[in-house]
């Protein structure tokens, strides 16, 4: 085992949005000594992990992108994933970043040293490496699900997750079984309906759907936004509020609820007009409840002859077949996951330890108390992009992450500042913060809809999401407070 010495140094992991979002907001602040961890060869995140057929945005990319840097090459109002992974290689490149980066570099485990108030790295290949500041940028989209099945290791067919697509299997001919129904299955669903001889898609809940309105941006409109920056910002401030009038419903609005109901169901029976398949495919919870999914091409799909909704339970898998609980056999020769992944198991599989030996998970039991879903006590300069209760349900998350980026390179520029080597999130400031955000979680739409969503943990609790607009996020991450945290040297050894 070796091991580097980068005391002073900056770790950040991941070279997602958030990672690279991260780099450049250090930069920014004149800080430079920091590198990017990369578990892959690639940057890109869940842009470079989710390559299925028909993988794409569900926000427009006028506002799916770094405010600093507009792209106006977008082909679509919708970019497919393979555009988001060129544009997010272009960023990097264009502010120096790719130099910052360790391909292939995978770190498992993260201790605290209280002695020299660092944090020790240790790395997949057995090194280690000292880092004065670690940022967390490895998302929480990251860790494909897929559920304990009976039999399922008994299938002599083809398996596999849409985030790890094969695509030298193909499909063509095929009788596909699709588990699950969600944001995945239903733009990979159209895509491969068209290739399958039978497609199975295995619904345990429907979900509300709108239309998603996509198009090709033509060439005219991307010279024009090339010329003009300025008119691209413009549709991208309207894009923004557009999405941010959702909040008001999404956070308890009853009146705006049930106007979202009401669009969702005019669209819903234009079209689906076979009143037995609109019953399997309309939900009993509040719109907003589960994940809010827009498309174009679900509802014609599922009207499809060779497409097949099936709605009861999944009792067991057999080598040739998926079993139902009312005793069908489904034969399929492959089976395609979109179960989604598993974002209230944060930064697992790796392992955190901080303060007198505590691990994070173990620390976050009872609840991922954070402040602002950037910092937890007893974990000194440790900071969180897409933290706990970070989530959205109606609106960009790279807007957040921006805020977050500036929060944490201004808490890192403030501490060098004041000659201070770690800071701990006041164990007060972050109850108190807890206590708010669970407080006012209970009245919006995710913790009352009636529903059950990868939102909540296993208890019910939803650690996941924030209760509240962005523009409240943007205000109370605009300036770092040190008054919210305790002072930690070396020298004293203790907290002042």
């Amino acid at each position: 085992m070796t091991t580097s010495d980068n005391s002073g140094h900056i770790a950040i992991i991941g070279t997602g949005f958030s990672g690279l979002c991260m780099a450049i907001a250090l930069k920014r602040k004149g800080i430079h000594d920091f590198t990017l961890f990369e578990r892959a060869d690639d940057i890109g995140g869940t842009w470079r992990e989710n390559t299925y057929p028909g993988a794409a945005c569900d926000v427009p990319g006028v506002l799916y992108s770094f405010s600093f840097a507009q792209n106006p090459n977008w082909t679509r109002i919708y970019p497919p994933w393979d555009e988001l992974h060129t544009y997010l290689r272009s960023v990097a490149e264009r502010f120096d970043v790719l130099r910052h980066i360790r391909f292939r570099t995978e770190v498992c485990e993260m201790r605290f040293d209280e002695r020299t108030l660092t944090w020790d790295l240790q790395l997949a290949s057995g090194e280690t490496v000292d880092a004065s500041v670690v940022v967390n940028g490895s998302g929480g989209l990251s860790r494909p699900f897929i559920p304990r099945l009976t039999g399922l290791e008994s299938f002599e067919g083809t398996i596999f997750h849409s985030a790890r697509w094969q695509h030298d299997h193909g499909l063509a001919g095929r009788r596909v079984a699709v588990i699950g129904s969600g944001a995945s299955a239903i733009q990979f669903v159209p895509e491969i309906a068209r290739r399958a001889d039978t497609l199975y898609v295995f619904q345990r809940t429907p979900h509300w759907i709108m239309p998603r309105g996509d198009a090709p941006l033509s060439a005219a409109t991307r010279a024009m936004f090339a010329r003009s920056p300025a008119r691209q910002r413009l549709r991208r401030w309207r894009t923004y509020w557009e999405f941010e009038s959702l909040a008001r419903a999404f956070l308890g609005n009853r009146k705006l609820i049930e106007r979202f109901r009401a669009s969702a169901l005019e669209y819903l029976h234009a079209q689906v007009p076979d009143p037995h398949l609109r019953a399997k495919v309309t939900p009993d919870y509040d719109p907003g409840c589960k994940r809010r999914l827009v498309s174009d091409d679900w509802y014609p799909t599922l009207r499809r002859a060779n497409v097949h909704l099936v709605t009861d339970t999944i009792a067991e898998i057999r080598p040739h077949a998926v079993v139902t609980s009312d005793g069908t056999e489904h034969e399929v020769d492959t089976i395609v996951f979109a179960t989604g992944f598993t974002p209230t198991d944060f930064l697992a599989p790796m392992k955190v330890f901080g303060r007198d030996g505590i691990e994070l998970l173990d620390a976050w039991r009872d609840g991922a108390a954070t402040r602002l879903g950037i910092a937890t006590s007893g974990f000194p300069n440790l900071y969180f992009l897409n933290g706990p209760n970070t989530g959205l349900g109606h609106n960009s998350i790279v807007f957040m992450i921006e805020a977050q980026a500036r929060y944490i390179a201004s808490a890192i520029s403030r501490t060098r500042e004041a000659g201070v080597d770690a800071v701990d999130l006041d164990r007060k400031a972050q109850t108190r913060d807890y206590a708010s955000t669970q407080k006012r979680m209970r009245r919006t739409v995710w913790a009352s809809g009636g529903c059950t969503s990868w939102y909540q943990s296993a208890d019910g609790r939803i650690d996941t999401l924030w209760p509240a607009t962005t523009v409240e996020y943007w205000l109370r991450t605009k300036f770092f407070r040190m008054s919210h945290y305790r002072r930690l040297t070396t020298q004293e050894g203790r907290s002042t």
